[in-house]
């Protein structure tokens, strides 16, 4: 077995890491922002010409969920598999009290109850960008 890098050219924000890792048929997704591909450029440029980071965008936070959620989709799927083979979702919330609407998204990502995956999610201090919500996952390619 090898470790493959899967790249996501859009979301690749210039950071010192790769979005996915994959070896053998195990999926490592890092922790995904809320940062669609406009403002993912712009960190790209900003961090190879060492200026500072661009101000995060005013989203609201549903939105912010969606986009890391659309994120997550969008680097399981360039792994070949999918949002149904996550075994493990961690979830980073700016403020634990936005946790019934991240959950009402949330699951809106997953085709049954039966195939939502493990979760933790958790109360951060201060996430990077001082956005609202992060999420990483581990899941697996299906081989059938």
């Amino acid at each position: 077995m090898k470790k493959r890098v899967i790249n996501v050219p859009a979301l690749e924000t210039g950071a010192p890491y790769n979005l996915c890792v994959c070896y053998g048929d195990v999926v490592y997704v890092s922790g995904l922002l809320p940062c669609d591909a406009e403002f993912s450029k712009k960190l790209r440029e900003a961090r190879a010409s060492s200026s500072p980071s661009p101000p995060f965008p005013d989203l609201s936070f549903e939105r912010q969920v969606e986009i890391a959620m659309d994120n997550l989709k969008t680097v399981i799927e360039a792994a070949g598999s999918n949002m149904d083979c996550l075994l493990k979702v961690m979830v980073w919330l700016k403020d634990q009290g936005q946790q019934h609407e991240f959950d009402r998204i949330y699951r809106r990502y997953f085709r049954a109850t039966e195939v939502l995956p493990a979760r933790t999610r958790i109360q951060a201090g201060r996430l990077p960008m001082n956005c609202d919500v992060e999420v990483e996952a581990l899941g697996y390619i299906p081989t059938d």
